[in-house]
């Protein structure tokens, strides 16, 4: 019999992890497959550990990983991935963000060939502002990913993996990692799943504009050197302005019209100035990451790991 594993990172989820835990029974019963549930605490500071073990009334085989402090949702996306044992793993949010009844109709289209099946939120109750904020980071990273390995906009973690892709991305042990990234590079057959995406019921979004802020930049740089290739283009651009304008100046004081010495000073420096401090801060969050590398930590510790 097919086995699939299902990946449920968890931070603070205790409003609702048992109401996911219904919800992925209901579903996971109307199926005939085995189900492997692999649930990951990063560390939460409320009970969600102690309702996780709920879950072996109404599962056969419960895997429960805490961490021995918080490393990160990426790191407990790993982790879960380094533990299935399944012919393919889904990895999804206790949320009920990613709506488990979704999970039939992603193992049907991996089982018509799709290595990879992802999901795709045409739409999300989400403010105003953070709709803005994503829709600018998601252009900006399509721009700079390669030609071939374009992300496909508002695609989430939710998603199923083939057993191959699982392989590989236990192979890739980078620090600052991106799964949306990472899975993209790996290529093979994917398919894309639309759906809205509900309002989250009970608890609260882990994703703040900090957090937010960070996540974006671990993909950003991480997944592409674009970023730091714009600082020759735009220098070059630069040069070519400042050319121009410097020929400019020249023909207005033979024509006897110099413009005013102290505003131009400060304009140019003001522009010269501010693109040295882009150029090394974006040099500098790449060298963060190399240095982050190099040190060569383990990407998560493990405080305890139960099968239930």
């Amino acid at each position: 019999m097919i086995t699939i594993s299902i990946i449920v990172p968890c931070y603070n989820e205790e409003e609702i992890i048992l109401n996911f835990i219904d919800e992925l029974e209901k579903t996971t019963k109307s199926t005939n497959y085995r189900f492997e549930l692999i649930f990951i605490d990063n560390r939460s500071l409320d009970s969600t550990w102690e309702k996780l073990f709920s879950a072996k009334e109404k599962f056969a085989k419960v895997k429960l990983i805490q961490f021995s402090n918080y490393f990160g949702k990426e790191a407990a996306i790993l982790s879960g991935i380094d533990e299935c044992t399944g012919d393919a793993a889904i990895i999804m949010d206790p949320d009920l963000e990613d709506p488990p009844e979704l999970i039939p109709e992603l193992i049907q289209k991996w089982k018509n060939g799709a290595e990879i099946v992802l999901t795709y939120r045409s739409s999300e109750d989400i403010s105003k502002t953070k709709k803005i904020l994503k829709g600018i980071f998601y252009k900006l990273l399509i721009y700079c990913s390669e030609r071939v390995q374009k992300l496909p906009q508002h695609s989430g973690d939710f998603r199923i993996l083939d057993r191959k892709v699982i392989n590989y991305l236990k192979s890739m042990r980078e620090k600052t990692r991106f799964l949306r990234g990472l899975v993209n590079y790996i290529g093979f057959k994917q398919e894309i799943i639309s759906f809205d995406r509900p309002f989250r019921q009970k608890g609260y979004s882990k994703s703040s504009y900090n957090f937010l802020y960070k996540y974006a930049l671990d993909s950003l740089f991480s997944f592409s050197n674009v970023p730091i290739s714009l600082i020759i283009k735009f220098g070059f651009g630069l040069l070519f302005f400042i050319i121009i304008f410097t020929i400019y100046l020249i023909f207005q004081k033979i024509l006897g019209n110099p413009l005013g010495g102290f505003t131009t000073v400060l304009l140019l420096i003001g522009l010269t100035s501010s693109f040295n401090i882009i150029a090394i801060g974006l040099v500098g969050e790449y060298v963060s990451r190399i240095y982050t590398e190099v040190k060569n930590r383990p990407l998560y510790i493990i405080s305890e790991n139960i099968d239930i």
